[in-house]
């Protein structure tokens, strides 16, 4: 790009005192980024090439643009956390940035089946390009003197190591999801490298609460954008899906299964990050299908009875639901907060 965001900001802005050179390119620049500015609401999408495999599409006329600002918060949907680690600049492409699971180097720590990736979009302070990155959301399994033990999505309470270098998170932060410390940042001083049962981050700073079950992410210390969320599912293939804007398509028949009378925390439908889903039940008898949270499955979000073959859509615990009932059904799709920095 000749003129806009991408040459902004200029270093000698900030060198020196006194009375500052202005030239007509840097006038191009900021007329330029003005006009940009309103195309940059949100990140490029996301599409599903193969079972080990995304992509951020792109060419030469219909570029991918982001501006890496950082993190949705989770307090408040259309703010970024940066925790100071991004320069908040734009970057482009104009060809398809791929992210392939069978090379070591797309993703942080060793390939995790059942689990849910970030998709980060990263670059150098020098770069004017962007890279794709994966990195697994993780959940608190215990904590003793701010070293974090790590437990598997599904069930917290088993342990779980994700085959990270050794200290390679350190200099990171880590933003936390949910529970009773749910929107603080600490800065991330060790972490294992451990691939089985046994893997540890260790943050700096206050101490926070946490219980068992508890969302972290990790911010890496880079200059990054969180682009949407894959799913690897317990094959170790990556779920076919397209994201566009703040909507994620499922492309593939995701079936879902009530857990009866007994319902446990299941969070493999969606994204963590997750409000909404659209599912078709009543695929088998008539019967009943609901949403809620984990902890009260009484205070449901939506419950449709004796209905066949239909569609609805459902609100969903941010980090944290459940399906019960007699019925079975399919994942349609899911959406992010709106206004969640798209």
């Amino acid at each position: 790009m000749i003129y806009g965001l991408i040459n902004l900001v200029k270093s000698k802005w900030f060198s020196g005192t006194g009375r500052q050179v202005i030239l007509k390119g840097d006038f191009l620049d900021l007329e330029s980024a003005v006009l940009q500015s309103f195309g940059l609401q949100g990140p490029p999408a996301i599409e599903w090439i193969d079972a080990s495999s995304i992509k951020v599409p792109a060419t030469v006329d219909d570029i991918a643009s982001v501006m890496l600002s950082g993190f949705p918060s989770i307090l408040h949907p259309g703010r970024f956390i940066s925790a100071g680690l991004t320069d908040g600049k734009y970057r482009e492409n104009t060809a398809d940035v791929i992210m392939d699971f069978d090379l070591a180097s797309n993703l942080w720590g060793i390939e995790k089946a059942s689990q849910h990736y970030i998709v980060y979009a990263l670059a150098g302070n020098a770069d004017t390009a962007f890279t794709i990155k994966a990195m697994p959301f993780m959940r608190v399994k215990s904590q003793a003197s701010q070293v974090i033990s790590l437990g598997t999505l599904g069930t917290p309470a088993t342990g779980i190591g994700y085959g990270f270098t050794t200290d390679e998170l350190a200099g990171g932060q880590l933003y936390f999801l949910s529970g009773a410390s749910k929107g603080l940042v600490r800065s991330i001083t060790a972490n294992n490298n451990d691939s089985g049962t046994g893997g540890t981050i260790t943050y700096g700073g206050d101490a926070v609460t946490l219980a068992q079950g508890d969302w972290l992410a990790v911010l890496p210390p880079t200059n990054f954008r969180w682009l949407g969320s894959i799913f690897n599912n317990a094959s170790s293939n990556i779920r076919n899906i397209r994201k566009i804007s703040n909507r994620v398509q499922v492309l593939e028949a995701q079936t879902i299964t009530a857990t009866g009378g007994n319902p446990k925390e299941d969070i493999r439908l969606a994204c963590p990050l997750a409000t909404e889903v659209r599912v078709m039940i009543g695929v088998g008898a008539a019967g009943e299908l609901a949403f809620g949270p984990p902890d009260n499955i009484t205070d449901i979000n939506s419950k449709y009875s004796n209905v066949n073959k239909a569609t609805h859509n459902s609100s969903i615990a941010l980090c944290r639901y459940v399906c019960s009932g007699s019925e079975s059904g399919y994942l349609l799709a899911y959406s992010y907060p709106a206004g969640c920095g798209y």
